[in-house]
């Protein structure tokens, strides 16, 4: 009996031995690589239009592998394609990096198209020796053209359908853009010899999209012996949760960082389809910053505060206090009431329609004013500061805080036209005062033991402040992803 169980015991401690040697051998999986040197744009320069000269590695091998396995060198080479492929210039930075990875045949969508309901994408399709097709798709993220730099501002915050009473599901504005190109990019796939696999990346709005459309190709393919790769970077949720799929679209990869305030909108508990992975840890926190400095980006010399996290929270918790449900936020609601010289007033709008005017406000619209412009002029906005401070504090006693923050929305109409100057605002006073109603009790924090309001976080969204936007950027984002995908030997 003893030989007996001793034989099933080697059998056993066998069978473990080879399942953990297979195991081992998956995880670390060797590819034969190409390098070479990628240039892409920084968005955290000081001067618009800088660009970064970086090193690459790419292999055909990474799509040989299960687009349900997480593959930290094509994430890194995902988001360095997203920052590249910024604009539809044939002898530009996206169509070269693409060239030099073997996608002999580029192109790129309507990048001057100002449609509110679509994107513009780049795209390389690379023909392989055993015949199969991969088509990489990279979604624009940023835009030197204010106006479609507005319009992806729009879209970020037209969460619902706006004739639907009881708004469920996918992200109104992304699903709609996604929709929008879906066939199209489908057909980059049409007359393949073997099968097609789909590189799907992008970062922020355009990583939100890339969610959607790479569900939409999942659904389209599936059983067809077509994949998706999908690699999205610091996107906004798309989903509700229960709507999600569970782990049913896992070959999406989102990659977010716990600081970063916009991968925690919309609110409501919605999510991502696919699987969702820490950008930001202990381990890319202690290397990025010698990455950033081998790279020569400007980031390397900031030092984010502490509380960025905390910051965060705070308003998300004060966005969601100001608006508890989806169906609030585009439900309509009518305000009224006097102002300092006794003038009634009464305004009916959405906190939907509200956000999207402060879209034009923080993408400098088609006029190409921005509210960051207001930065510098704090003496001359205190008297409308006190006028919100003063409402937030209404609102949060129960009270009517409408007169306090149409005040203060005058005060800031008058600031914004003057900064304006001749391009002019484009909104109307009106308009303002929807804006600060929804953005006031968000950004102006009552302390617990009920003190003075706390305006710190207001005053950062005047400025964009660069520590609540620092682990967005293209430089950080990059930087993160080289400590956690090293360059191989060669």
């Amino acid at each position: 009996m003893k030989r007996y169980t001793r034989r099933v015991a080697a059998v056993l401690m066998a069978v473990i031995m080879v399942m953990t040697m297979g195991m081992l051998s998956a995880c670390s999986k060797s590819y034969e690589h190409t390098f070479g040197e990628v240039e892409w744009l920084s968005t955290y320069a000081e001067e618009a239009g800088t660009t970064i000269k970086d090193s690459y590695y790419y292999s055909d091998g990474w799509f040989e592998t299960k687009p349900e396995t997480e593959n930290k060198e094509l994430a890194l080479a995902s988001m360095q394609l997203t920052a590249a492929a910024v604009s539809n210039d044939a002898d530009g930075m996206g169509a070269k990096f693409l060239k030099d990875m073997g996608f002999d045949k580029v192109g790129f969508s309507d990048f001057e198209s100002k449609d509110p309901d679509d994107f513009n994408y780049t795209y390389g399709i690379r023909e392989l020796e055993s015949g199969d097709r991969i088509v990489a798709v990279a979604i624009q993220s940023t835009s030197a053209d204010h106006a479609v730099k507005a319009k992806g501002w729009r879209q970020n915050f037209m969460v619902n359908d706006p004739d639907s009473k009881d708004p469920a599901g996918e992200h109104y504005a992304f699903a709609k853009a996604a929709d929008s190109k879906l066939d199209a990019i489908a057909a980059l796939g049409d007359g393949s010899d073997g099968a097609v696999k789909y590189w799907i990346t992008g970062q922020s709005r355009g990583g939100a999209i890339a969610n959607i459309l790479a569900k939409r190709l999942g659904d389209k393919f599936a059983g067809t012996g077509n994949s998706v790769y999908a690699y999205t970077f610091e996107a906004p949720a798309t989903v509700d949760d229960a709507s999600a799929g569970g782990r049913d679209y896992n070959f999406i990869h989102n990659y977010a960082c716990s600081d970063d305030l916009v991968t925690k909108v919309p609110a409501w508990g919605m999510t991502l389809y696919g699987v969702t992975h820490d950008l930001k840890t202990d381990k890319t926190d202690e290397g990025m910053t010698a990455e950033l400095e081998a790279m020569g980006s400007e980031a390397a010399d900031f030092r984010s505060r502490i509380l960025v996290e905390d910051d965060v929270a705070a308003i998300v918790a004060g966005f969601e206090k100001k608006i508890p449900t989806r169906a609030d936020y585009s439900a309509s609601r009518t305000d009224k009431w006097t102002d300092a010289s006794g003038q009634s007033h009464e305004l009916t709008y959405t906190y939907q329609d509200a956000m999207t005017k402060f879209a034009g406000l923080i993408s400098g619209g088609e006029s190409g004013f921005e509210i960051s412009s207001l930065a510098g002029s704090r003496s001359e906005l205190e008297g409308s500061i006190d006028h919100l401070k003063e409402g937030v504090k209404l609102e949060a006693a129960g009270n009517d805080p409408c007169t306090e923050y149409w005040e203060g929305a005058a005060g800031l109409y008058e600031q914004m036209q003057a900064a304006a100057g001749e391009g002019g605002l484009g909104l109307t006073q009106e308009d303002v005062y929807e804006i600060v109603n929804v953005a006031a009790p968000v950004f102006i924090q009552i302390p617990e033991d009920g003190g003075e309001p706390d305006i710190s976080l207001l005053t950062d969204a005047i400025g964009y402040s660069e520590d609540l936007i620092y682990s967005h950027q293209f430089d950080t984002i990059i930087a993160r992803l080289k400590v956690m995908a090293p360059t191989p030997d060669k």
